[in-house]
């Protein structure tokens, strides 16, 4: 089972296709977090024989198996102004 930290190795699927080389770093179900070596992150949820882990290959920000959610802003009110939208009538009370 791979953890975070481990190497993921990617081989190109076509003729002349290029490896793709990342760090492990987080677990979510059957998704895994990558930061690839060029510093994007990604989550892949590979097929069997698709990727291989070394062990220990780079360092991983997150030491945990799961990665948080982040968090919901909070709701901003804002000012509406009593005066009616262009081009709409008032209703009278």
């Amino acid at each position: 089972m791979p953890k975070p930290g481990d190497l993921v190795v990617v081989e190109g699927t076509k003729v002349g296709g290029g490896r793709r080389e990342g760090t492990l770093v987080g677990l979510t179900g059957s998704l895994m977090r990558v930061r690839w070596s060029d510093g994007v992150e990604t989550y892949i949820s590979p097929g069997a024989g698709a990727v291989r882990f070394l062990p220990g290959g780079g360092k991983a920000r997150s030491t945990s198996t799961t990665t948080a959610k982040p968090k919901a802003r909070a709701a901003t009110a804002k000012k509406t102004s009593k005066a009616p939208a262009k081009g709409k009538k008032k209703k009278k009370k």
